[in-house]
């Protein structure tokens, strides 16, 4: 019994036991460096290939109302259609005092829009084309980007910008980028045509076509007449200063002359006065 019992202890003694493996700590940076390229590689796979469940919606404030006297100056060459509501429009300076009996504020035919008024207007009528030439107009006309070239017609041969009205989209006219000789006075103006335009008249305060309507050229011979007549009476005034200016110099030098005699009746014979300055 004894033996066995020694047997037994050496045999338990003898057997190993198998030694446990615990990872380091280089295993476990391997196996999170495993993981983040893992994790990496599906958040790619995602992007490359996404499946969207629903749509992203961006909200955008109203345009500003647009307001119905801003003016736009003609472009320079060609030009480009302002934006639709991409910046907020400025009130234009008000004119002083009432304004004149004879104006007329010009309409679209389509949707009696303003678009402009006879204060503006630059050009003499054009009867062959029917046309009314402003400087200025409202901000409810719009210009076409591209050029369009007249095939037919008093427009044979013209580039130009159609003009339509930014509420109801009707084409009221022109802008004349290249013309001959005959119609170059109109480039770079807009031109209504007169068919496409209503009239209000504020002296009779009655509206009409324009068509039926005819301006009175417009010229600068009153304001030639008057800058002339002011001309005329500045030179009389310049002459009139001059003489005066003579008369005094005359008279200075009278008493000039009468004051070295009268001392000079004092003095002996021979004798003068001599000046010190």
């Amino acid at each position: 019994m004894r033996i066995d019992a020694s047997v037994a202890q050496w045999q338990r003694r003898s057997v190993k036991r198998a030694p446990i493996v615990r990872p380091g700590r280089r295993a476990l940076r391997l196996n999170a460096a495993r993981e983040k390229m893992a994790v990496r590689r599906q958040l790619r796979e995602f992007f490359q290939d996404p499946h969207l469940a629903g749509v992203i919606t961006v909200e955008r404030p109203p345009p500003p109302t647009a307001a119905a006297w801003v003016l736009q100056s003609p472009p320079s060459s060609p030009p480009s259609s302002p934006p639709a509501g991409g910046t907020a429009l400025v009130s234009p300076p008000r004119r002083k005092g009432p304004l004149p009996k004879d104006c007329a504020v010009f309409h679209c035919r389509g949707c009696w829009a303003v678009l402009g008024d006879s204060l503006h207007l630059c050009a003499q009528e054009e009867q062959r084309l029917g046309l009314l030439v402003c400087f200025k107009v409202t901000d409810d006309v719009a210009w076409e980007d591209s050029l369009m070239v007249g095939l037919e017609g008093a427009l044979l041969g013209c580039a130009y910008n159609a003009l339509s009205c930014r509420s109801c989209g009707l084409i009221v006219g022109f802008i004349l980028y290249s013309a001959p000789s005959s119609l170059a006075y109109l480039r770079g103006f807009f031109c209504f045509f007169k068919d496409s335009i209503i009239c209000y008249l504020l002296k009779n305060q009655m509206i009409i076509a324009a068509s039926k309507v005819k301006f009175p050229a417009v010229t600068l011979k009153e304001q030639l007449q008057e800058l002339k007549e002011k001309l005329v009476e500045v030179h009389i005034r310049i002459e009139l200063l001059m003489k005066k200016l003579e008369e005094l110099e005359q008279k200075k030098n009278v008493a000039e002359r009468q004051s070295s005699a009268s001392n000079a009746v004092g003095l002996l014979p021979g004798c003068g006065i001599v000046g010190v300055n």
